[in-house]
């Protein structure tokens, strides 16, 4: 009967890629609203939708409690959620500003916080996640395009600038940030990704097209595999039921 049953869902789900549900997953956005699963073990992506219209142009990923994946807008200067399993972006409210480029976006599970990096004064911002409206923090002192990553075993904030190709620590308090040390290797650092289970941090660069892990003592990256051409620049893990139905995976 559960495999009749996985059978039945299966066909009337939509034809494409489907993301496993319950297993942990890397998904990615470009900045034409191109939405990817990334293949952990290998790099390579493929694509599950495309994020609706009405976001924009797309950058940063980062995800919540009950994981609500939260996508911002270049464009529009505002804050989206999004529903991976359709594609569908929902209008969350405006930054407030419209000097604010968030580019990088990240969430902190330990004081339910949703964390924004501008590249307009690269000015990190505390994000209200029922208005949109951002509040800064403080400024990095960096320059270009800076991204986030949090590490939720240690409680440390990371971050990758396409000025330097070096990797960061940032002080949630101030804003500042302080180098670990160069990437070595990728040469326009943009979304990270990290995997509690294994305590990996990955990230992609969309000029050498490569998905990387991270060596967070040093800042050195280590390439897994090639993406594909493409302007990828929001990247989240994922671990939790993306509902069947809509994803065409068959209970076994």
């Amino acid at each position: 009967m559960r495999r009749l049953l996985g059978t039945i869902l299966a066909l009337l789900a939509p034809a494409g890629p489907a993301i496993g549900a319950g297993n942990p997953h890397i998904v990615a956005v470009d900045s034409s609203r191109a939405l990817y699963e990334i293949n952990m073990a290998t790099g390579a992506k493929t694509q599950i939708g495309t994020v609706t219209a009405n976001a924009g142009t797309t950058a940063g990923l980062a995800v919540g409690m009950a994981n609500t994946v939260y996508l911002t807008s270049t464009t529009n200067d505002s804050l989206y959620t999004l529903d991976v399993a359709t594609a569908t972006a929902t209008l969350v409210g405006a930054y407030g500003d419209p000097a604010i480029v968030m580019h990088g976006l990240e969430y902190v599970g330990a004081t339910d916080t949703l964390y924004g990096l501008s590249s307009g004064n690269n000015g990190l911002y505390v994000i209200n996640k029922t208005t949109g409206v951002a509040t800064l923090v403080g400024t990095t002192g960096l320059t270009s395009f800076t991204n986030l990553g949090w590490n939720s075993i240690t409680g440390i904030m990371y971050a990758t600038n396409s000025g330097t190709d070096s990797f960061y620590t940032i002080n949630l308090a101030t804003g500042a940030a302080t180098l670990v040390g160069p990437l070595n290797g990728p040469t326009n650092p943009n979304g990270l990704a990290f995997d509690p289970d294994t305590g990996v941090l990955f990230m992609v660069d969309n000029n050498t097209d490569t998905f990387y892990t991270i060596n967070m003592s040093t800042g050195a990256a280590t390439p897994i595999g090639s993406t594909g051409a493409g302007n990828l620049l929001g990247l989240a893990y994922i671990n939790g039921q993306i509902p069947v139905e809509l994803t065409g995976f068959a209970v076994e």
